[in-house]
């Protein structure tokens, strides 16, 4: 139909199916495309059950698995992840594949769309800076930045920094690049005061002052500033709670140093969860205070839900969408806790609905602008 034939445009993302924001807005922009003109299809490079995993398979998606998870020398999983990646390509003929990019290093997946003959390979930017510095890695970042010169073909970003980050300099100097915004379902996170009491009451927390964080829990999150912070601010009012949703490997770490901080029953771990407006309904503050972020979707949801939400100086001016928007400067936890009490004088906001569709981040624009690239991209 859209690529010379009568089958839907077939789409590759390289992005992971976890419980992680890109992985939900991703799944999110499946669901609304028009499957009888686009399928995607998931890359992920370990064989274990996946958070988003149904949902992307009741939408008609499949997980393509190149299993290197358990391959410790480094050289033979590139070597595994790389000639799985061609013969995986070629097999399948997909029209786009769609590099989901963290790090520059994310661009051999493109060159090896390259080799097996892909057309349309996109590298899309989303994030500002390393999760963690591997030397060698970090080394050959001109490198992998050159290649990109030679295999991309189209390149997206989610905010100015991530693409500075990201792309070669003459493709961001001459802005050889889209942005595409990471829209969320307005829909999904319209606030009720009904809604808002009963999980508060399922919670504990009615009468209580709820700080909130969504996030996975790793070092770019900063989990250790947001329990410091709390800390501080429970010294001034200690009928409050710390809600933290998400998982990850950090997570054991940071229930010890609650223990340590003596704050640990008065911090929620709450885990994963499908459905975030339920969480956000029963905060009365979104922290945010990510050491680095490309754009910090976490952010945009809170705040179309009516939520004040404080910002690091670190987090991209593209998430200062709406007026529940604080900008935090610095580092000293118990400053955050001062803007804590600061903007807890202004009343909760019903939500924001319009204030993020004005902003450009309905994911109802975003989704027709994939949709009609990837059948441009087919068309060619």
């Amino acid at each position: 139909m859209m690529n010379g034939s009568n089958r839907p445009v077939k789409v590759i993302h390289m992005a992971p199916l976890g419980a992680g924001g890109i992985s939900k807005l991703t799944v999110t922009i499946q669901r609304l495309l028009n499957p009888q003109k686009v399928r995607f299809d998931y890359l992920v490079f370990r064989n274990r059950k996946e958070f988003l995993e149904d949902q992307a398979i009741a939408l008609g998606g499949r997980k393509q698995i190149i299993d290197t998870e358990n391959l410790h020398n480094e050289a033979i999983k590139f070597v595994r992840k790389f000639k799985g990646m061609v013969y995986l390509f070629r097999k399948e003929k997909y029209d786009v594949v769609h590099v989901d990019a963290s790090t520059p290093y994310d661009v051999m997946v493109a060159l090896a769309a390259k080799v097996a003959g892909i057309r349309t390979i996109v590298l899309h930017s989303r994030n500002d800076d390393f999760q963690k510095s591997k030397p060698l890695r970090d080394a050959f970042m001109p490198l992998y930045k050159v290649i990109m010169l030679f295999v991309v073909t189209d390149y997206f970003t989610i905010s100015e920094k991530a693409a500075q980050f990201m792309f070669p300099k003459s493709v961001f100097r001459k802005k050889k690049y889209q942005l595409v915004r990471n829209g969320i379902d307005t829909d999904e996170f319209l606030f009720s005061e009904e809604d808002r009491k009963k999980v508060r009451i399922e919670l504990g927390v009615e009468d209580k002052v709820v700080i909130g964080h969504i996030g996975r829990f790793v070092y770019q999150k900063n989990h250790e500033f947001i329990l410091r912070t709390f800390v501080e601010y429970h010294k001034v009012n200690p009928n409050s709670v710390l809600l933290l949703v998400g998982e990850g490997e950090l997570l054991g770490s940071m229930k010890n140093l609650a223990r340590e901080l003596d704050v640990f029953g008065d911090v929620i771990f709450y885990g994963v969860t499908h459905d975030v407006r339920k969480v956000l309904l029963a905060m009365d503050v979104f922290i945010f205070p990510s050491r680095f972020e490309g754009l910090g979707i976490a952010a945009i949801e809170a705040q179309a839900n009516g939520l004040l939400t404080l910002c690091a100086d670190s987090i991209v001016e593209e998430v200062n969408v709406t007026d529940r928007f604080v900008r935090v400067h610095g580092w000293d936890s118990k400053y955050w806790a001062e803007q804590i009490a600061k903007n807890l004088k202004r009343s909760r906001k019903s939500d924001c609905k319009q204030q993020i569709i004005e902003a450009g981040y309905d994911i109802k624009s975003t989704v027709q602008q994939l949709e009609d690239f990837y059948i441009r991209s087919a068309r060619k």
